[in-house]
């Protein structure tokens, strides 16, 4: 019998290796490489745009595919909103070290958390950004820190509620090791909540965001992207996009 929970974790994560010397692309902009440690020990590896030196930073937290370099264009997306940023990659993604797993990318969330708060950034000035999976991450941070702001695009309320949809191949009501139950951590989240869903997302219903939205106890705002998919939210979202957030950041 297959090892069902080596077989949902390869559906799960779809990391993509960097050649250790390889430098930041182009498209990166002025961006610097910084590494951090895990609680495990495993060394992750991230990129650090640090201007506007004295504004809020975002914590960029990825999707489950390819890496900190092809993800690198979300900062162009987003630097109008006038904050510093950093993005991580996950265990086993990348130069980061280790394996992906739902407890490892927890430890990824935290040594992001701290190498922010050793360059004197505290957490009531971190907005933590999770796309897709990096959601579930988002959450876990969020649940346990005072920050300025949750941001969730394209997040599921839990693997279990998405589970028959990602993994098919699965018998209905399977007891899963990997959990991500976002919607009970954003119940008790003690910061202003925004969620960024495209309507048209055929991966991650709708519905899932919107019931993040409603779970979420304070402030909050729903931001839904017509005609929008998956993985195109901000390019069918436009100027729109970094203007919405900036709105509901106050920045």
């Amino acid at each position: 019998m297959p090892d069902i929970s080596r077989l949902v974790r390869n559906y799960l994560y779809f990391p993509e290796a960097i050649p250790a010397n390889e430098p930041p692309p182009l498209w990166a902009g002025n961006a610097e490489e910084v590494w951090m440690e895990c609680a495990d020990g495993v060394r992750i590896h991230g990129l650090w745009w640090g201007e506007p030196a004295d504004a809020p930073a975002i914590l960029f937290l990825h999707g489950n595919a390819q890496d900190v370099y092809s993800w690198s264009p979300v900062r162009q997306e987003m630097k109008t909103i006038g904050c510093s940023m950093l993005l991580i990659d996950f265990h086993g993604y990348g130069k980061s070290g280790g394996e992906p797993g739902e407890e490892c990318l927890y430890m990824d969330g935290e040594a992001a958390m701290q190498w922010l708060n050793n360059r004197g950034i505290e957490d009531k000035d971190i907005i933590v950004f999770g796309k897709s999976l990096g959601g579930g991450v988002a959450c876990e941070i969020a649940k346990n820190h005072r920050v300025r702001a949750l941001i969730l695009e394209s997040t599921f309320t839990s693997l279990a509620r998405v589970g028959g949809k990602l993994f098919p191949f699965l018998p209905p009501g399977l007891s899963l090791d990997e959990v991500y139950d976002s919607i009970e951590k954003v119940k008790v989240c003690d910061c202003p909540v925004m969620v960024i869903h495209g309507e048209a997302d055929d991966l991650i219903p709708v519905g899932e965001g919107i019931d993040l939205y409603e779970a979420a106890p304070g402030r909050k705002d729903l931001y839904l992207v017509p005609h929008a998919g998956h993985n195109d939210v901000s390019i069918i979202a436009g100027a729109n996009y970094a203007r919405r957030i900036s709105a509901f950041l106050n920045i």
